[in-house]
């Protein structure tokens, strides 16, 4: 229901935004489970709660928070670094040369051997989606055992026998 401020009506932006979402990963199971996806995402409350843990282990970007990381060790090990850098311990002259030499020549050569070795990284593509795959089998062990876990955990209700008579009760008198 639209609440009117100011002689035009305003939107509830959160329930519509809820409502969006939910539109959205009911669009993406369904489209999982028709690619012939994991079969546990026929349960769109399962689904919900992997996407919600997947969505939340994406969004940490801060290394601090991770252990992973730690266990690597130093990061100088284990992280990549992309950017070439043209560097010489020589004089500046026969600096300059070999600079000139490694930016004109090798450098094309470089180019050359990145696209010769391109079935390698596409072989490492497919390799990253089967890890992808694995961390979503994970995830949806993790949250289904979370899900039971809670369940499991709630306490059941306690019954009140002595407050109404049960016609099992009238009929032994």
């Amino acid at each position: 229901m639209a609440a009117v401020l100011g002689g035009e009506p305003q939107v509830p932006v959160g329930t519509v935004m809820t409502e969006l979402h939910a539109r959205v990963r009911e669009r993406l199971r369904a489209q999982i489970v028709a690619s012939g996806g994991s079969p546990d995402f026929e349960d769109p409350e399962l689904f919900a709660d992997v996407e919600a843990l997947l969505r939340t282990a994406a969004g940490t970007f801060d290394s601090t928070r991770l252990v992973l990381p730690e266990l690597l060790g130093d990061p100088d090990t284990w992280r990549l670094h992309t950017a070439m850098r043209y560097q010489s311990h020589r004089t500046k002259g026969s600096a300059s040369v070999l600079l000139f030499v490694k930016r004109r020549v090798l450098m094309p050569v470089f180019r050359w051997l990145y696209e010769y070795s391109r079935d390698n990284f596409e072989r490492q593509r497919r390799t990253n989606l089967l890890l992808f795959a694995c961390v979503q089998e994970l995830a949806v062990e993790t949250a289904r055992l979370r899900r039971d876990l809670r369940r499991l955990s709630v306490p059941p209700p306690v019954a009140n026998h002595a407050a109404a008579p049960t016609p099992e009760s009238r009929d032994a008198r």
